[in-house]
């Protein structure tokens, strides 16, 4: 009697939490530290100006609660924003990453786009600059277009595919009819300053920090792809003032995970209104030469539309469309263990004997393996939340081993609220791990 009490009022206090902690809005946010998810290696651009960002708040106090910057790279971005996509929407789980969100969805390299979450606000821009060598052939965007018309998919453009990047050089493209580069996949600024100076490439695009950075070993800018000429670099002309009305650049997003409050959002982009107009920050862009842009509410809502619609207009010749891999991986694992279960069968007499006399029991074996692989599939694929997930699981599983015999399902129960409220503050409150 007194177990059953303890256990109980174990379930009744996890319980209070949980639904305590969803509704926590307002005023009381935020009540922990805000994770920022970076999807890239640290040392970056975009991770740097994320951290300056977090020194801003944290040194500042803008914030009752520090910002903590989680780096997730891998898989061109979308384990990073695939991450926060399936957090929980708490308020507590933002990610940075700029228009390389909208380009892998145009293109089909990744699953998540600018729908699955909900923006806050765009800050910071990197402007871009067109590159060769000072050796080079091309020494005007003129001539490269030209050539790119007359020997169309014989200049070398160094790029990263599907990136905003490439998609400025498919833009540039497009402006001379028959144009064609022949696009190199390269690594980072470093990767393309050496194919550039080594001849293995014709022309490449950098950043305007990284060009400052490299531009001492050779390399001659033909045009900057901004609205207008930058004050670091006031003799380099824009593509529009050549004649080719071509405008790219990274401008950082901030997305909450869809269905986060409003409160929540509008309050997180209020503090990065504030930390733009900061003397330490308009310090670090300007020496890194990122332009301190901040655009919020309707301005930020038509921007993303604005180059969603740009980007889908493109056509890169590697375009993919991916396949739904978690919904076949459950498909798979349902059809494998229906054909086990056929050929052994749910109540076959067993083939081995082991303690006793007792026999190996094939279908428990599998219909159990079936259960938690479709379990782990539902919350990955964002079908329910870890707690209705746990809950449900550990009620079907202990219901199939009991071979459903109701009178014995009251400790399934039990077991079963007590693991997923329990756990999910164990995890939640004592570890900071964010569950689906």
């Amino acid at each position: 009697m007194v177990r059953n009490a303890i256990i109980w009022i174990l379930i009744a206090l996890s319980a209070y939490q949980y639904f305590k902690a969803g509704s926590n809005l307002g005023n009381e946010y935020p009540r922990k530290p805000i994770r920022v998810v970076v999807p890239f290696q640290p040392g970056g651009g975009s991770d740097t100006f994320v951290r300056i960002v977090q020194k801003t708040i944290n040194d500042n106090k803008l914030m009752p609660q520090p910002l903590v910057v989680v780096n997730k790279p891998g898989g061109g971005t979308s384990i990073g924003s695939g991450y926060v996509k399936n957090a929980r929407p708490d308020g507590y789980t933002v990610l940075c990453l700029h228009e390389a969100l909208m380009v892998a969805k145009s293109a089909g390299q990744s699953p998540n786009g600018p729908d699955d979450f909900e923006p806050a606000a765009a800050t910071g821009e990197f402007g871009i600059v067109l590159l060769v060598s000072e050796d080079s052939s091309y020494q005007s965007l003129e001539k490269l277009m030209h050539a790119a018309k007359e020997q169309p998919g014989t200049i070398k453009f160094g790029t990263n595919l599907n990136t905003p990047a490439h998609f400025a050089a498919i833009m540039l493209e497009k402006t001379v009819p028959g144009a064609a580069f022949r696009f190199v996949a390269t690594g980072g600024g470093a990767h393309r300053l050496a194919g550039v100076m080594g001849g293995h490439l014709d022309v490449i695009i950098l950043s305007v920090g990284e060009y400052l950075r490299f531009h001492q070993h050779g390399l001659k800018a033909i045009a900057y792809l901004g609205r207008e000429r930058l004050e670091a670099i006031p003799d380099i002309p824009t593509g529009e003032e050549l004649g080719f009305p071509v405008y790219g650049g990274n401008l950082h997003y901030w997305w909450f995970p869809k269905g986060t409050d409003a409160a929540m959002v509008n309050y997180f982009a209020e503090i990065l209104g504030m930390v733009m107009q900061t003397d330490y920050l308009v310090e670090r862009t300007r020496e890194l030469q990122i332009l301190p842009r901040i655009i919020l509410g309707q301005e930020l809502a038509d921007r993303i539309q604005d180059r969603m619609k740009a980007y889908g207009r493109i056509e890169p010749d590697n375009r993919l469309e991916l396949p739904d891999f978690e919904r076949w991986t459950l498909i798979f694992v349902l059809v494998l263990s229906a054909a086990l279960l056929i050929k052994y069968g749910f109540y076959r007499k067993p083939v081995l004997q082991k303690f006793e006399g007792e026999g190996l029991r094939y279908d428990l074996a599998f219909g159990t393996l079936a259960m938690t692989v479709a379990y782990v599939l539902l919350m990955g694929m964002n079908l329910l939340s870890f707690v209705w997930a746990t809950i449900t699981y550990i009620v079907i599983v202990g219901l199939f081993l009991r071979q459903f015999k109701i009178r014995k399902c009251r400790s399934v129960v039990e077991a079963a609220l007590l693991m997923s409220f329990g756990l999910h503050f164990v995890f939640t409150q004592l570890f900071s791990i964010d569950l689906p």
